[in-house]
């Protein structure tokens, strides 16, 4: 937290934008719960998206975040934000924002990856192309941005305890939407490096697959970490 504090002033120093906006976080399990409760503590109003919005589970989580977190359905959270996070089940993204109505013009980041089970925790990958480039083309108008979907949500809330810089890869076809994503990154304590185009985002979202089909074997365990190669 520390951290993560004199990361906001070193931005406010320098001149970065970190000014506060309404988020949308569509989804309220552990990714959602991180990064809402993670951009709430950077000044950003939190407005949850759940199938349940009076349900228990929302109400606690909006009641945890900081700042005035409210809950409504999830194209009712959409329609009220200038940033839309996706933080659903991978093989359900298309479906919930072909719900969310029109994005036009709306930062998305999208932290999905298309997960398939076979059978009991063995997993494979589930689209020919890629979720960020499936959500991009369902939303035509809209700045679609892949990120956050490398990185633990224990990692997203408590990155000093990594032992290193955590880097988040972005990817979208939109500057300036990516710039805005890794200002939320690096507010975070994290540090954000760009892949490139939207297209590029199945290279990520196929690392999910290794990561979890070890993590459930009996095969050594580990977590997906970039550092930057001198």
């Amino acid at each position: 937290m520390i951290l993560r504090k004199w990361v906001l002033l070193a931005l406010l120093l320098t001149g970065a934008p970190v000014c506060a906006e309404t988020i949308a976080v569509i989804g309220t399990g552990n990714v959602g719960m991180a990064l809402g409760t993670e951009f709430a503590e950077q000044g950003h109003t939190i407005i949850y998206g759940s199938r349940s919005p009076l349900g228990l589970k929302a109400l606690d989580l909006a009641k945890k975040t900081k700042g005035n977190a409210s809950t409504a359905t999830p194209s009712e959270a959409a329609a009220a934000a200038e940033i839309v996070v996706l933080a659903v089940p991978g093989m359900v993204v298309e479906e919930v924002v072909k719900g969310l109505g029109s994005l036009a013009g709306k930062i998305v980041i999208d932290a999905t990856n298309p997960l398939l089970m076979d059978e009991p925790m063995v997993f494979r990958y589930g689209v020919a192309t890629s979720n960020g480039e499936i959500v991009q083309a369902a939303l035509p108008d809209a700045f679609v941005v892949k990120a956050f979907n490398t990185i633990s949500w224990p990692s997203m809330i408590s990155p000093e305890d990594s032992g290193g810089p955590l880097y988040v890869a972005i990817a979208g076809n939109h500057q300036a939407a990516k710039d805005k994503v890794a200002t939320l990154v690096t507010a975070m304590g994290l540090v954000p490096f760009d892949l490139g185009p939207i297209e590029v985002a199945h290279w990520t979202e196929y690392a999910a697959v290794v990561v979890l089909n070890n993590q459930f074997s009996a095969r050594q365990n580990f977590e997906l970490v970039f550092r930057p190669v001198d």
